[in-house]
């Protein structure tokens, strides 16, 4: 992966995360507290969305499957520093009570390790072909 792929994929890793942040500023009180199924349902919405960005991402970039768990790390690193800064210091940002931030944080930590796992399907399954 060169320098500006590397580039690349942090960008959109970014915009991904941001554009999260922002609809759970919008929407955060409606997926996190009102209850487990509907928290569940969003992280499982957050895996999907971001399993896909990736599978999209790499096609448009006609990365090789080979690439995908590194790409994977590229992409996820910017959210995750991201999130850690914001919740540490603007935990109003997210608009939820103090007692929902841990759902929140569960859903977007899920979200991360599907992304993972499903980046080191796709190595595996590359080194079998």
């Amino acid at each position: 992966m060169s320098r500006r792929d590397t580039v690349i994929y942090a960008l959109i890793g970014l915009s991904v995360w941001l554009n999260g942040a922002i609809s759970f500023r919008l929407g955060g009180r409606l997926l996190f507290e009102h209850g487990p199924l509907v928290a569940a349902a969003s992280a499982l919405g957050v895996a999907v969305a971001v399993c896909l960005t990736l599978r999209a991402t790499m096609a448009w970039r006609k990365a090789p499957a080979s690439q995908s768990l590194a790409i994977a790390v590229v992409m996820a690193l910017p959210g995750l520093f991201g999130e850690a800064v914001r919740q540490l210091v603007f935990t109003w940002a997210t608009g939820l009570q103090p007692q929902t931030q841990p759902v929140f944080v569960a859903a977007i930590f899920f979200g991360n390790a599907v992304l993972l796992t499903y980046a080191l399907w796709r190595v595996r399954g590359a080194k079998a072909a």
